[in-house]
């Protein structure tokens, strides 16, 4: 087992000493040394939180991802680069089954470590429609991101996210039902964007998009966050390793059990 490693937590529901709070509280027990940080769009100016976590500020422009890369922007500029980060925002608490899943994907961190490749661990998810696979691994699934790991190798792919949206022309500068937008995107991938965003008799559109209205910068943004989260794990997948944390039939069951609790739990209010 790793004695360290680095930790992003994104939040905006949260206070950062409460999303401090919430991460320890699964670390509890655990012999390993964090450097920590909170980032958040609501703060206006970086400040410690004790304990070798510091809350840092950051911008709303890719959502979740923009937090994502101010922190591993920081795990870098303060030398810590060269041990595992864990990212995770925090719909871990709110959404998810907290403790479950980060037990699950904890007792993926020691061959994290090991692997020689870049290797990221999470809950994988395949793919069921439109585009079946990865287009840039192959694979037939990807890791969600509101909980993984990346190691040292997978980090320096994360920080080149921005450069493949560039590339692939998810960009601000488009609105996605325009033909600019994406326009160098795999194509299957591309409607699979367009069917999750765009195209409104869609059985796959957001489920936000049913309850409410969107500005076109907000569904840029959210766009952004979808191929971020594909591309992070086809990245990956075709220089090194994907490891769900719910492989195999006993730890898959495990967090659906403990998903579907949760879910009857906060239907309960409990």
């Amino acid at each position: 087992m790793s004695d360290s490693i680095a930790i992003v937590a994104c939040s905006y529901r949260f206070a950062p000493e409460e999303m401090m709070r919430r991460v320890l509280e699964l670390l509890a027990g655990q012999a390993v040394a964090v450097r920590g940080f909170v980032v958040s769009a609501q703060l206006e100016q970086e400040r410690d939180l004790g304990g070798g976590w510091t809350a840092l500020p950051t911008d709303n422009v890719d959502f979740d991802f923009s937090a994502y890369f101010t922190g591993a922007q920081a795990v870098v500029a303060r030398g810590v680069s060269d041990r595992p980060v864990l990212f995770l925002n925090d719909t871990m608490f709110t959404n998810h089954a907290a403790k479950a899943n980060f037990r699950a994907i904890w007792r993926q961190l020691g061959v994290l470590q090991d692997i020689e490749l870049p290797a990221m661990a999470g809950k994988a998810d395949p793919y069921t429609t439109i585009c079946l696979r990865s287009p840039w691994s192959g694979l037939d699934r990807y890791v969600t991101t509101f909980c993984f790991l990346l190691n040292p190798k997978a980090l320096a792919l994360m920080l080149r996210l921005r450069a493949f949206a560039d590339e692939a022309g998810v960009t601000h500068d488009h609105d996605i039902d325009t033909p600019g937008w994406g326009e160098r995107l795999p194509g299957a991938f591309r409607q699979f964007l367009k069917a999750n965003l765009a195209y409104r008799r869609s059985p796959y559109l957001w489920y936000r998009l049913r309850d409410g209205a969107y500005t076109p910068a907000q569904l840029r943004s959210k766009a952004r966050c979808i191929f971020f989260e594909h591309r992070l794990s086809g990245a990956v997948g075709e220089a090194g390793c994907l490891l769900p944390s719910n492989a195999g039939p006993r730890w898959e069951a495990y967090l659906t059990l403990h998903e579907r609790l949760h879910r009857v739990r906060r239907r309960l209010g409990l």
